[in-house]
């Protein structure tokens, strides 16, 4: 009878995961899949289109099964020789219509390399800052965002020279 329950358990296990939700990620288009930015002590701020289907699909705080948004920042490249502590910001950003006032911004979160001369990729939570832009968009001007990073280093470190590449940003859609 054991027997039989653990091999019931087993055989079923497949069919408790199919029901658990799934994931939706929205690759880089090819032609952008060598899209990359390089940021430096020189030229500290990048940035890459963001589609507007990406804020159209901002999830809302009611939905059921929860929906979670995220974007995965790839960091393909770092040189930080001297291995000094190195953050990057990373906002949501519109050109404002008024050009005598500064691009809106909207905040998505900031990663650390660690170790601090190492790539990696790193996962930033983006439903606040989406259903923030969403909010703040209308169907003319959807299509006008972008993500921004900025690398950010405490001015003793300035004389360091920093460089980091970063490739094209994969959002991802999780749903329950």
């Amino acid at each position: 009878m054991k027997l039989f329950l653990a091999a019931l358990t087993i055989w079923s296990l497949p069919l408790l995961g199919m029901s658990c939700g799934s994931a939706s990620v929205q690759e880089p288009d090819s032609a952008s899949t060598t899209e990359t930015i390089t940021l430096t002590n020189q030229n500290p701020t990048g940035s890459f289109a963001v589609k507007p289907e990406v804020i159209k699909s901002a999830p809302t705080n009611s939905e059921v099964p929860p929906v979670a948004s995220a974007v995965i920042v790839p960091v393909t490249k770092a040189v930080n020789p001297k291995s000094r502590a190195v953050n990057v910001f990373v906002y949501l950003s519109r050109v404002n219509e008024k050009r005598d006032e500064a691009a809106q911004k909207i905040e998505v979160g900031s990663f650390s390399l660690y170790p601090a001369d190492r790539p990696g990729k790193f996962t930033l939570n983006t439903a606040p800052a989406l259903r923030k832009a969403l909010n703040a968009s209308n169907d003319a001007n959807i299509k006008d965002w972008r993500l921004v990073l900025e690398l950010d280093q405490k001015t003793e470190q300035a004389s360091s020279p920093v460089e980091m590449t970063i490739g094209a940003p994969i959002w991802a859609l999780t749903k329950g």
